[in-house]
């Protein structure tokens, strides 16, 4: 099969699976908004507190904000958006360029790895000082956790899709030319 036989075959490929495509980028895109808005509003309404510490060196105040794993769990959800919309750019427009093929694994892969530690971090935060269980407040908090869980599926889903695509379709055989040279080897000598 020619390298343009195989182009047209990925190009009716990736026609066939676009709906199955898209839908899993909308899902991506619709976890991404549920996430900021869950996780957005834990952190609008977190109470931080002042604690005084008592050292053998002397005494202060420490102010406890908001934890680092939730508004990394935000950042997550905001890489997603910008993520998505170039991975569906990048798979309509460019699908056929080896580059942008290794650009689309490498965001893949990124935001794969950013939501399982956005999502892990968060769950192990919950039940600790900044979200005790047995308050009901941070309920949002859970639930971002929960979609960020889901969301790390998505991206698992569609990394693999992706690597099997970029991957299959850059291993196109290597044929070489045959020789069109007049003199034969012999005379050459």
């Amino acid at each position: 099969m020619s390298v343009k036989g195989s182009l047209h075959v990925m190009a009716m490929n990736i026609a066939a699976n676009g709906t199955v495509d898209f839908a899993l980028r909308a899902l991506q895109l619709l976890f991404a908004i549920i996430v900021m808005g869950t996780d957005g509003y834990a952190i609008h309404v977190f109470r931080g507190h002042t604690v005084y510490e008592h050292f053998e060196y002397g005494n202060f105040y420490v102010y406890y904000g908001v934890p680092d794993a939730w508004g990394f769990l935000m950042f997550c959800a905001a890489w997603t958006f910008l993520g998505v919309i170039f991975l569906l750019i990048a798979g309509i427009s460019f699908a056929d360029h080896t580059l942008i093929g290794y650009i689309r694994v490498a965001v893949e892969a990124v935001a794969l790895l950013s939501w399982l530690a956005g999502f892990v971090a968060v769950a192990v935060n919950i039940g600790s000082n900044a979200c005790p269980a047995e308050e009901n407040r941070c309920g949002s908090v859970k639930a971002a956790t929960v979609f960020g869980a889901f969301e790390w599926l998505l991206f698992v889903i569609t990394t693999t899709r992706t690597i099997k695509l970029v991957f299959t379709s850059t291993r196109r055989p290597k044929t070489s030319k045959p020789r069109t040279s007049t003199t034969s080897p012999a005379t050459s000598i």
